[in-house]
């Protein structure tokens, strides 16, 4: 077993709002801004990094990539330190990282910059993840909780960047885009885990799962001008049809029940809505991925860190079992077996 002692998150300083947002758009598609009225996909608020005047006008690919290390490296920072300073830890005592990003391509990856800034050990175990998209988070914390299976007496940091902003495309005027501007947001999360018992959310198992038939439903096309999102429109069908019997065989795999809490990835509404009604959830569950959403979008892999944070300050001082779930490009589906105990328990 291992346990998430501390999450934290950071956000860039630009606020947007739908209204504004659909205002952007349609100066430079028209026809957005009456589609995007329709949608009930929009977030109330989410951060960008770059300058909205960048985005609407996107410089070459390489410009990107400059901008994506510099916004994504402060973001990091920021968010790692508040969760060390959470746990009391100090960053020469994290023995292994796992960075997390599907929106920027860095070489060598961004934890090295991050373990420079942050005065971590030359050391490290290092563990970038850059292609599993949306779900990375879910998985990054299955990765670490594996590590410290292994290794009980390890701290491991886990880091997830987004910055979704910088791959728009403007003069991309397909539904995949529209929406993808529509729901998207830049932000980073992290948690900190430790292999030993004591309070906070507990990590007892971890699984993956792709559905066959589905890779082309997900992802990013990478071409000259940069990333091209790929958004089916099927996509919370897709979930709705799958997740229940891959939530019930790892739940039944792991000699649990019906989950007490839950943390899922941010999708939108209608992801949400589909995980809801697939697994039979009560409303309840689901606010708190919900209320993440609103406020901040859809920030892919960094999303269910942000989940987890605010879980880990509501869930109160009873002991509670629950379950994680990321979804990403394959389509794939990360599950986690969690547990909250709060210090009055122990």
């Amino acid at each position: 077993m291992s346990r998430i002692v501390a999450a934290a998150s950071a956000l860039p300083g630009r606020r947007l709002d739908t209204a504004t947002a659909i205002e952007l758009m349609g100066s430079v598609w028209p026809q957005a801004s009456r589609l995007a009225a329709r949608s009930t996909e929009s977030p109330s608020t989410r951060y960008v990094a770059a300058d909205l005047s960048r985005v609407l006008s996107p410089p070459d690919l390489g410009e990107r990539m400059e901008a994506y290390q510099s916004a994504a490296l402060e973001l990091s920072v920021e968010a790692a330190v508040k969760a060390l300073s959470q746990a009391q830890v100090s960053p020469e005592q994290v023995d292994a990282v796992v960075s997390v990003s599907c929106t920027g391509y860095l070489v060598p990856s961004l934890d090295i910059a991050l373990g420079e800034r942050l005065g971590m050990r030359d050391n490290l175990v290092r563990l970038p993840i850059t292609e599993l998209g949306c779900s990375g988070g879910a998985a990054a914390i299955g990765f670490a909780h594996r590590h410290l299976l292994a290794l009980p007496g390890h701290t491991v940091l886990v880091v997830a960047v987004e910055l979704p902003s910088l791959t728009f495309q403007p003069g991309d005027r397909s539904i995949d885009n529209l929406t993808a501007s529509l729901v998207f947001g830049d932000g980073a999360g992290a948690v900190l885990m430790r292999g030993d018992g004591g309070f906070g959310m507990h990590v007892r198992g971890a699984a993956s799962h792709v559905v066959r038939g589905t890779s082309g439903s997900l992802g990013f096309d990478l071409r000259d001008g940069g990333f091209h999102v790929v958004l089916d429109r099927r996509l919370p069908r897709i979930v709705a049809d799958s997740i229940g019997d891959v939530v019930a065989a790892f739940m039944d795999g792991q000699g649990r029940g019906r989950p007490q809490f839950l943390a899922a990835h941010t999708g939108g509404p209608r992801i949400t809505d589909a995980i809801q009604q697939a697994l039979g959830l009560d409303p309840e569950l689901l606010l708190v991925s919900r209320e993440v959403f609103d406020t901040t979008g859809n920030t892919s892999s960094a999303s269910i860190l942000m989940v987890v944070e605010r879980l880990m300050e509501s869930l109160g001082d009873q002991p509670l079992e629950g379950l994680g779930i990321g979804i990403g490009p394959g389509v794939s589906i990360e599950l986690l077996d969690l547990a909250w105990e709060p210090v009055g328990n122990l």
